[in-house]
């Protein structure tokens, strides 16, 4: 959800071959409450018009080999918008999820801000990040909902390459005064003989 609009945004990742960049895009349908109000980003766009809100390089400017997308409400209890979680196509497949404010930083700051200041653009951190499984064949990503937020589903190959599994897990925030996440494996839910991480679709 993009608190500027409202409205949901659009989050975009390239394939191999491109560097590994998160792309985040609002549209706009709504004119500034007020000339110093509003995404300036959003209305330069047009009304109707995609605006880039938000960009980030969660694997770092080397990183070509592609990435698996996903976004959804994990840790849900702490509020604020839903997550975006990535994962490496290739290589380790080590998977990250980042946030654009919620009870791990005192709350979005955009709570503590005039309406006429919520025009902000949004600002992503990294708060959990960890390796699934111990091969080199990548993973992927998803996940679906529950009735407290989102879980995590993640697809990959144990460094044997001969069993591709997915695994379901929740983050949970370690203490009160933590600003990561942790995460507690749930369970296997799917196995079968392969070689390489399986398509997932969630949500």
């Amino acid at each position: 959800m993009d608190y500027a609009t409202g409205r949901y945004s659009i989050v975009t990742a390239p394939g191999p071959g491109l560097a590994a960049e998160v792309k985040v895009f609002a549209f706009s349908l709504l004119k500034p409450i007020n000339n110093g109000g509003g995404h300036a980003g959003v209305h330069a766009a047009g009304l109707g018009q995609p605006a880039n809100t938000a960009s980030f390089k969660p694997f770092g400017d080397a990183s070509r080999g592609g990435v698996s997308l996903g976004t959804g409400w994990l840790a849900g209890s702490l509020g604020g918008a839903e997550r975006i979680v990535v994962s490496q196509l290739a290589d380790a497949g080590t998977v990250k999820v980042f946030s654009s404010g919620s009870a791990l930083d005192d709350g979005p700051a955009l709570y503590l801000r005039s309406p006429n200041e919520h025009g902000h653009a949004p600002t992503f951190r990294e708060i959990a990040s960890f390796n699934p499984f111990d091969g080199t064949s990548g993973t992927r990503v998803a996940t679906t909902s529950t009735t407290t937020g989102a879980d995590l589903l993640v697809s990959g190959v144990a460094s044997q390459g001969q069993s591709a599994s997915v695994v379901r897990y929740e983050f949970v925030r370690p203490h009160a005064q933590a600003t990561t996440l942790q995460t507690r494996r749930l369970g296997e839910v799917f196995s079968a003989v392969g070689s390489q991480p399986a398509i997932l679709g969630g949500h």
